[in-house]
């Protein structure tokens, strides 16, 4: 009967993987269309959102499964929980993506988002959320606790992006009309580093049963 379970187990983590990869995909076509080189791949964004959505519920399946059928306890039970909450912060950064690939191309100049730090925001986001899949899958604490710090990295760009794009519109830069979508993008991506922050949080909630992971995550040198 354990090793069955360990199998499905084994089945939750692998997917899983296929889903942040996914995920990953998405965000690295937003990265290259952002860093100004080119902006080909975003029509591909919304099919590998629909992918990510399809690994999504065969996730949730999977999860309702082992609950049901297996009745785990302890760190079992944990896992398969914040697996499933982990599950909602991914697809909304799939979701969040979309939004992005949608705006983009009403934004002229590749430039611009350069000017803004879109680039260097979205570089961040793609580390948060690759180390909090890793983190989840290997059990790693301290690297889920990594990704939490480095959401204030992603805060800290967005309200830079905000006050740039506030001085481009004071100053009556000739790109200010720009400004609404340039603030719009820079917001999806401040939102999806607190969805790859969460997903961290869901990473030591498995790991921690004490609760005390919601206020003091685990120190990293």
């Amino acid at each position: 009967m354990r090793t069955r379970f360990d199998s499905e187990l084994e089945t939750l983590y692998v997917s899983m993987i296929k889903m942040g990869s996914l995920t990953e995909d998405t965000l690295t076509a937003l990265q290259d269309a952002l860093s100004g080189r080119g902006r080909g791949k975003l029509q591909s964004i919304g099919e590998i959102s629909r992918e990510i959505d399809e690994k999504d519920r065969e996730i949730e399946t999977l999860c309702l499964r082992l609950l049901l059928r297996r009745q785990p306890v302890a760190k079992d039970l944990r896992t398969i929980s914040s697996a499933m909450k982990m599950i909602y912060d991914i697809e909304r950064i799939g979701d969040n993506a979309v939004d992005i690939a949608e705006i983009l191309p009403f934004i002229e100049s590749d430039d611009l988002t350069l000017r803004v730090g879109l680039d260097r925001m979205i570089a961040t986001v793609i580390g948060m959320v690759s180390g909090a899949i890793d983190a989840f899958v290997h059990s790693d604490a301290s690297k889920a606790s990594a990704v939490i710090a480095a959401d204030d990295e992603a805060d800290k760009a967005f309200v830079e992006a905000k006050q740039m794009v506030t001085q481009m519109i004071r100053e009556g830069d000739k790109d200010a009309q720009e400004a609404p979508d340039l603030l719009m993008i820079a917001k999806y991506l401040e939102r999806m580093g607190d969805h790859a922050a969460s997903l961290a949080r869901w990473v030591l909630n498995s790991l921690d049963a004490s609760g005390d992971w919601i206020n003091n995550p685990v120190k990293v040198d």
